[in-house]
């Protein structure tokens, strides 16, 4: 299972309140998972008494009432999403097309 991911506690709060595009991938699965998620929460490690890293994080696709755990040893990959502006677009079209 390849690692392309290495977070430590200062890289994970910088992720806090970005929404992400993450690969996840869990041992003795081939195949791996992709989510769209906000970053609403980290738990860092604490030496000696939790070691394992995580994100609490909410899908930016479908509304859930609690976040979830993603833990930071099942990201393959993990790429921030940026807003980007509409300028030129027509915003009232949009709101017709569901």
């Amino acid at each position: 299972m390849s690692k392309d991911v290495s977070l430590d506690a200062a890289t994970a709060l910088s992720c806090l309140g970005q929404t992400v595009l993450m690969e996840l991938v869990w041992e003795g699965d081939p195949e791996s998972l992709w989510g769209c998620y906000h970053i609403v929460g980290v738990v860092v490690p604490v030496e000696g008494i939790y070691d394992h890293g995580h994100f609490l994080v909410l899908s930016a696709l479908s509304p859930e009432p609690f976040p979830s755990e993603v833990f930071w040893t099942n990201i393959r990959s993990m790429t921030t999403l940026h807003q980007r502006s509409l300028e030129g677009i027509d915003l009232a079209s949009l709101s017709s097309v569901a």
